[in-house]
């Protein structure tokens, strides 16, 4: 009987504790490759917290592009097979077949070990409510940048982020096209104990 009241005791203090799960988390990109016929470059974006959200598939156009260093975003593969609207909660077997049949025409792209260097052209800071406390605040920094290097460049790019410094942490070149893709890391999501965001950015030659 004394074993089942401390049983029971420790029972009743666990329920009473609060439990806050983890929801949060990072966002990284996934550079699949190179589509030649097409002229097309496509990368994934991961979405890792808790909701569990297919990936968002992207790519940037070459042919026939006045503005190549647009990224487009894909919606055709987030179509419900019955309720006919883009969800991306939805079980992954469909969106995997198709996405597989889009790998099946890419090329792996060449990595890079140039020496790429960030310019920021702005760089505003703000002070904004923390997600745990309205009353207290914490550092929001704007970013105008670019990146460059020895023989490429990006147009004007922006990011926000809750820490210092900006970093490329991927870079590759595209075959035939004179362009190079890269991505910018950053801390752009302050719940719970921050979270890093990646984003792509197309370079072209100078």
């Amino acid at each position: 009987m004394k074993f089942v009241r401390t049983f029971m005791f420790i029972c009743s203090l666990s329920i009473s504790i609060p439990v806050f799960a983890t929801v949060g988390g990072p966002e990284s990109i996934e550079v699949l490759g190179y589509e030649a016929k097409e002229q097309k470059v496509y990368i994934l974006r991961h979405y890792e917290d808790g909701r569990g959200r297919l990936p968002q598939l992207y790519y940037y156009q070459f042919k026939n592009n006045k503005n190549p260093s647009k990224i487009i975003q894909v919606n055709s593969l987030y179509i419900h097979p019955k309720t006919k609207k883009i969800d991306y909660d939805q079980d992954d077997t469909q969106f995997n077949q198709a996405l597989n049949n889009i790998k099946k025409r890419l090329q792996p792209l060449q990595p890079s070990n140039m020496q790429n260097r960030i310019s920021y052209s702005q760089k505003a800071i703000k002070q904004v409510a923390t997600w745990y406390d309205p009353e207290q605040t914490q550092a929001q920094i704007h970013y105008t940048f670019t990146v460059s290097n020895s023989k490429f460049q990006s147009k004007v790019q922006k990011a926000i982020a809750y820490d210092t410094p900006l970093k490329v942490v991927q870079q590759f070149l595209i075959p035939k096209q004179n362009k190079m893709l890269v991505t910018v890391e950053y801390l752009g999501i302050p719940f719970e104990t921050g979270y890093n965001i990646e984003d792509p950015v197309l370079l072209q030659k100078k």
